[in-house]
């Protein structure tokens, strides 16, 4: 049986509903999954709802946007209490901030003389994937598009040519918090806090092994997200003994957004799917 303690949802940047999400994990027989939208605990009872219906071992969870030394830390907070004042009070002001900063960079791409397909911005929560689809399925974008990239990108291709660090769309993220403010906040409501992709090959992770290694000393984490979809053999390992030198819960999430061509659900070790062997020490923790 497969887990994925990593997923995305229409809750946040995601293409699938958590019903879908739970449909299609019970298509691959998988046994646990969880939720964990960025900053984000919206639609988690459906999730739950749809994890008891389909016979599913759904996992509440929330991933936070931190920031440390000049490198992000995605925390990722497990078997959250959803419904905590604390959770809901979080995840409401940053719904908030990231859709001010989703339209700053609308209106620097228009500047750039992109249309924008405004039913892509009505969500809940508007981040880049959903900016950058508002260009690509405007129909007059397309021959600047096949132009400029030589066929229609997708979200991710348009995403590092206009909207990443330097790029003539990009607004600063301004609404990260303090590793210690993630991991109280996710402790608050009950759950465990997990370094998400700590062998992350984008600029804006890419820890070196000096600075993980002060995140988890200085810090009160939970566990290390060892299983990740770019997490090669030798950093598996690496990342499985750090683990087990620092006491630390070894979890395996995919990333998953609903995408599959880019990032399939549950390919986290190395190619293949995570099982429930690899994490029974934290799945024993959420249960």
């Amino acid at each position: 049986m497969y887990v994925d303690l990593h997923c995305h949802t229409t809750a946040s940047d995601g293409k699938l509903t958590p019903t879908q999400l739970i449909q299609k994990a019970k298509r691959l027989d998988f046994s646990w999954l969880a939720k964990v939208d960025h900053d984000s605990a919206y639609l988690t009872d459906e999730f739950l709802l749809a994890g008891k219906k389909y016979k599913i071992n759904a996992i509440a969870g929330i991933e936070i946007s931190s920031r440390y030394k000049n490198k992000s830390i995605h925390v990722i907070g497990l078997g959250i209490n959803h419904a905590s004042q604390a959770i809901i009070a979080y995840a409401k002001s940053k719904t908030i901030a990231r859709k001010i900063r989703g339209l700053k960079m609308v209106k620097k791409l228009e500047k750039n003389g992109w249309h924008i397909k405004k039913s892509e911005l009505k969500r809940q929560l508007v981040a880049r994937p959903h900016v950058a689809l508002a260009v690509i399925n405007h129909p007059k974008n397309k021959k600047r598009l096949l132009a400029e990239f030589g066929q229609m990108p997708n979200f991710s291709t348009f995403i590092t040519a206009y909207i990443a660090p330097g790029k003539p769309g990009f607004v600063p993220k301004t609404f990260y918090i303090s590793p210690a403010a993630a991991i109280k906040l996710i402790h608050s409501a009950g759950g465990l806090a997990i370094i998400g992709h700590p062998c992350s090959k984008t600029k804006e992770f890419s820890y070196s092994q000096a600075h993980l290694k002060e995140l988890i000393t200085k810090f009160k984490f939970d566990g290390l997200e060892v299983y990740s979809h770019d997490h090669n053999q030798a950093e598996i390992k690496y990342l499985k003994k750090l683990a087990l030198k620092y006491n630390l819960l070894m979890s395996a999430g995919s990333d998953y957004h609903g995408y599959d061509k880019i990032t399939p659900l549950g390919i986290c070790n190395n190619g293949r799917y995570a099982t429930q062997k690899m994490c029974q020490e934290i799945i024993s923790r959420l249960t």
